[in-house]
């Protein structure tokens, strides 16, 4: 078998990867894709963005769940014959633990040029955290 798919030869190596791919279709077939995110701290919000290529709006679900911020959506696969075929097709699901001075009133989203942008405000700061206390006596 191991000659069948030697790695070092041109005909060897393609069968070797296709193998590979195989196995690992089967392994990770039905999980969850996440997409790339980041989310990044400004004045008074938190800005979340996640990579998304080619969904509409439509295919696109943004929702609070408990203290988390989930991103679903699903990209539906085409039928057509394929001779590469590298794009995830099926569910995408993000989610997101808020930051603790988030505030879920006033989230605002939206999607453009396959970049979800999730505006999150921020609770203003309660000031300084030290008070001094008067000593009686």
């Amino acid at each position: 078998m191991l000659e069948r798919i030697w790695p070092f030869t041109r005909l060897g190596r393609d069968k070797f990867r296709k193998a590979l791919d195989e196995a690992l279709e089967k392994a990770f077939e039905g999980a969850d894709f996440e997409p790339s995110s980041e989310l990044v701290e400004e004045e008074g919000r938190y800005l979340l963005r996640a990579e998304l290529p080619g969904l509409d709006k439509k295919d696109v679900q943004v929702y609070l769940e408990g203290p988390f911020l989930v991103i679903e959506a699903e990209r539906k696969e085409e039928q057509r014959k394929r001779h590469l075929s590298e794009i995830y097709y099926g569910r995408i699901y993000r989610s997101i633990p808020l930051p603790a001075d988030a505030r879920p009133e006033g989230i605002q989203a939206r999607l453009r040029r396959g970049v979800l942008e999730v505006e999150i405000p921020r609770a203003p700061s309660p000031g300084p955290s030290r008070r001094s206390i008067a000593i009686e006596g």
